[in-house]
C-alpha cells in the first residue's frame, strides 16, 4: 500500500469484477442449454429462437468482457510489481548501508542478507498476486457455492469437502519446502560464490595462475548435485500426494454428477440444469484447487516476510559516540598492535593470535594475509 496505493485500488476493483464473470457464464449456459432444447422440441421460431440468440450474444459479451479485464488488469499488475519491488529493494538497502561492517563477516548475517536481497527481486510481488488470485477465486467460488445451493446443501458441502486432502498436501509440502530452503540457504550461498569465482572476470587470472578452476568445479557440482537431488525427492512426494487428492476430488465429483443424473432422470431437473451443476461443480473444484494453490504460495512467501523483517530489524551495536575523539592531522608517534588475537564470532579457527606490529610515525605499511581453504559442506567437498 506504501509502494503502490493507487494502482492497488484498480487493481481490487478489476478482481472484484471477474471474480462474478464466471458465475454469469454458468447461467448463459443453462439458459442455452434450457432454450435449444426448447427449439429443438419446437420448431425454428422466433420467439423460441430468440431466447437462444440473446443467451449466445451474453456469453460472448461476458466472454470478451473477461479477456479485456486480464489484458488491463496484467497492465496494472505489472505497474504495481515494479513499484512494489522498488520499493522493498529501497528497504534492504537502507538496512545494509547502515548495519555494522561486522556483519559482513558473519555467516549468520550473511545468510539473512542473503534470503532478503535474493528473493525480494520476486518474493514481495508474488505474495502480492497470490493474494489477488485468492480474492478473485474466493469471490467466484462463493458464487458457485450459491448456484450449486438451489439443488440442496449437499452439493456445496460435497464440493468443499473434495478439496480437504488438497488443502493437507498445499499445506504440509509448503511447510516442508520452506523448511528446506532453511536448511540449505548456506549450500546455496557456496554453490553461487563457487560459480561466481569460475565466471568473474575479477577472478580469472588467479584461478589460471593457480590452477584451481577443476577444484572450484567440482566443489561447485557436489553442492548443486546433492541440492538437485533433494530437490526432486521431495518434488515426487508431493507428486504422489497430489495425485491422492486430485483422485480423491474426482470421486467426490462423479458421485455428485450421478446424483444429479438421477434427478434429471426423475424429472426434477432440466438439462439445463445438469450443464449449470456440471459447470458449477467442476469449475468449483478448479478453485478449490486454485485457492489452496493461492494459501499455499501465500504461505510460502510470507514466510519470507519473516526473513525480511528479521533482516530490517538488525539493530548496530557500534554508533558514534557523542563527542567523538578528533583524529590528529599528523601522526607523530606511530601506531602500535600488541598482542591482539582475533576470531569470528562462532568460528574455532584463530585468525589472528598475539598479532604484534609497531608502525613507524611516516611509513607505509601493508599487511597481507593469505590462507586458502576450501569450505566444507556437510562433509562432502572441502
Amino acid at each position: 500500500w506504501q509502494a503502490a496505493p493507487k494502482w492497488t485500488i484498480v487493481w481490487l476493483i478489476l478482481l472484484v469484477i471477474q471474480g462474478f464473470l464466471p458465475v454469469a457464464t454458468v447461467y448463459l449456459t443453462k439458459y442455452l442449454v434450457d432454450s435449444l432444447v426448447a427449439l429443438i422440441d419446437g420448431g425454428l421460431t422466433p420467439d423460441l429462437f430468440r431466447p437462444t440468440l440473446l443467451a449466445m450474444v451474453g456469453m460472448i459479451l461476458v466472454m470478451l468482457t473477461t479477456e479485456i479485464l486480464r489484458s488491463f488488469t496484467n497492465m496494472v499488475y505489472t505497474a504495481q510489481s515494479e513499484l512494489i519491488n522498488d520499493h522493498v529493494r529501497n528497504l534492504v538497502q537502507e538496512k545494509a548501508i547502515v548495519v555494522d561492517a561486522s556483519y559482513y563477516d558473519s555467516p549468520i548475517y550473511y545468510d539473512s542478507l542473503h534470503r532478503a536481497s535474493f528473493e525480494s527481486h520476486y518474493r514481495p510481488t508474488s505474495l502480492v498476486r497470490g493474494f489477488g488470485s485468492l480474492l478473485q477465486n474466493a469471490i467466484t467460488l462463493i458464487a458457485m457455492a450459491g448456484v450449486l445451493l438451489q439443488y440442496g446443501l449437499i452439493l456445496p458441502l460435497a464440493l468443499f469437502a473434495s478439496s480437504i486432502p488438497a488443502l493437507y498436501v498445499v499445506r504440509h509440502h509448503r511447510k516442508i519446502s520452506y523448511d528446506w530452503r532453511m536448511q540449505h540457504t548456506a549450500s546455496v550461498r557456496y554453490a553461487w560464490y563457487y560459480d561466481w569465482l569460475l565466471t568473474s572476470r575479477r577472478t580469472a587470472s588467479e584461478l589460471r595462475l593457480f590452477n584451481l578452476g577443476d577444484q572450484f568445479r567440482e566443489a561447485y557440482w557436489v553442492i548443486r548435485t546433492k541440492l538437485r537431488q533433494e530437490r526432486l525427492d521431495l518434488a515426487r512426494k508431493q507428486g504422489m500426494s497430489e495425485l491422492f487428492a486430485g483422485v480423491f476430488g474426482l470421486l467426490v465429483l462423479g458421485l455428485a454428477l450421478a446424483w444429479m443424473v438421477w434427478q434429471a432422470i426423475q424429472g426434477f431437473v432440466t438439462l439445463g440444469d445438469l450443464a449449470l451443476f456440471y459447470q458449477a461443480f467442476n469449475i468449483g473444484q478448479g478453485l478449490v484447487r486454485s485457492l489452496l494453490n493461492n494459501m499455499g504460495e501465500i504461505y510460502a512467501n510470507s514466510l519470507f516476510l519473516t526473513d525480511l523483517f528479521e533482516f530490517l530489524d538488525l539493530e548496530s551495536i557500534v554508533t558514534d559516540p557523542k563527542q567523538p575523539e578528533q583524529a590528529p592531522n599528523k601522526i607523530r608517534e606511530g601506531i602500535s598492535f600488541e598482542n591482539v588475537s582475533f576470531h569470528y564470532p562462532d568460528s574455532p579457527r584463530t585468525l589472528l593470535n598475539n598479532f604484534k606490529l609497531n608502525v613507524e610515525a611516516g611509513q607505509f605499511v601493508a599487511v597481507s594475509y593469505t590462507h586458502l581453504t576450501l569450505p566444507t559442506i556437510n562433509g562432502e567437498c572441502g
